[in-house]
């Protein structure tokens, strides 16, 4: 019955030996994938710890990160060496049987040829991943790179093998590419674009992981989470993921706020509409009134507001405009090093704005709109003690 089945297996690969040439045959390839499997299991096993001898110094964090990296490189290592060393052995293998021993020859150079392409790009994601942990403020398009990089692999792959299946120079193959390069462009249209793109962002400095930018024709509003070859991805504010083209980011304009992060500080750039009925001047009893008020005291009591009291016809705006001044000169939370005034806008239809412009020393946005909001409240709450009021539409709830 064996040799009956390997009679049958014997004709469909061509050959026409005798039963006892065959069971050796079949023992010989038995033998070989014994042996391709037992240097596969050595190999494995001795190359995953050498390579995590690598990141003994780095952290356990990085560690965690890059072990999927890690095995899949040690795995595809470990199957080169069983192939190299069968290539190197196959002709004491097969010597009797020539026409098996060219198909096996044949085989196993395939074999070689694709584990080395995904040892290759797993060594890229490997390193890959090293690099934006230890450098996670690159400028460099690291991601884009790697993706160049594992297409050509992919790309010398395929020659490589087609060039063995037809019996071919690989340079025979190559001269045939040339002229299909319109097709090729074609194809590779929006990677050659977005490698060109990742090139001069990364040499301008334009943008890069961690940046918060706004794009409004894409809906984008939020932090570069990811730079690859052709795609920009942006985790905006309320947590979607917005997927730019790289190359758009060249061809249209968009708003990079990294200036403002790399600042002393955020601006704050809101003016309060002031009724244009409510200025007035001040005479001697309001000035008295205005000493009354507790909250009022720690500036009236300086020079400059003293000096602002002997004025015969100072009005309460300019007083009020002084006192917010002082206010935002004595807040621990404004960056005083930076651009920082209260002034007057044009009047219009609703009132003369007063507009508050200085820098927030702290950046982050939620602090950031706690601070501002209670610059505004303070200065809200103090309009009335200067006998001042805003402009505001009348409502629904209006008293008849």
């Amino acid at each position: 019955m064996l040799d009956l089945y390997l009679q049958q297996a014997a004709s469909y690969f061509g050959l026409n030996l005798a039963p006892e040439h065959i069971l050796m045959l079949a023992v010989r390839v038995l033998l070989a994938i014994v042996l391709l499997s037992l240097l596969f299991t050595l190999a494995r096993r001795y190359l995953l710890p050498a390579i995590a001898h690598l990141l003994d110094k780095v952290d356990g964090d990085l560690q965690h990160q890059t072990e999927k990296q890690r095995l899949q490189l040690a795995s595809h290592l470990a199957h080169l060496v069983p192939a190299v060393v069968l290539i190197s052995s196959a002709e004491q293998f097969f010597q009797h049987w020539p026409d098996f021993k060219s198909t096996v020859h044949l085989g196993l150079w395939i074999y070689l040829y694709c584990f080395a392409g995904l040892a290759f790009a797993a060594l890229i994601n490997f390193a890959t991943t090293i690099y934006s942990a230890v450098d996670r403020q690159s400028n460099v398009p690291y991601l884009g790179l790697a993706q160049v990089l594992k297409l050509l692999d992919f790309i010398v792959v395929s020659i490589l093998i087609l060039s063995t299946l037809l019996g071919k120079s690989p340079v025979y193959l190559l001269s045939g590419l040339g002229a299909l390069t319109a097709v090729l462009l074609l194809v590779f249209k929006d990677t050659i674009l977005g490698l060109v793109a990742s090139i001069q962002l990364a040499t301008n400095k334009m943008v890069a992981t961690g940046d918060w930018i706004e794009m409004p024709k894409y809906g984008a509003d939020g932090a570069v989470i990811e730079v690859a070859l052709t795609t920009v991805k942006v985790q905006n504010w309320d947590n979607t993921i917005t997927t730019i083209p790289t190359y758009a980011l060249i061809s249209d304009s968009f708003k990079n706020w990294r200036g403002m992060q790399q600042s002393g500080g955020r601006r704050i750039k809101r003016a309060i509409k002031i009724d244009i009925h409510s200025i007035g001047f001040l005479d001697e009893a309001e000035k008295q009134q205005l000493m009354q008020h507790t909250v009022l005291q720690p500036f009236l009591t300086t020079d400059i507001a003293k000096e602002l009291l002997q004025q015969p016809h100072l009005t309460n705006l300019k007083l009020f405009r002084y006192y917010a001044k002082w206010m935002l000169q004595h807040n621990p939370h404004i960056n005083q090093n930076m651009t920082l005034m209260v002034r007057q806008l044009e009047s219009n239809e609703v009132g003369l704005p007063l507009e508050i412009y200085c820098f927030s020393a702290d950046k982050v946005w939620a602090n950031y709109e706690q601070i501002q909001a209670e610059i505004f409240e303070t200065l809200f709450a103090t309009l009335p003690l200067f006998t001042l009021s805003t402009f505001q539409r009348l409502g629904g709830r209006q008293e008849l």
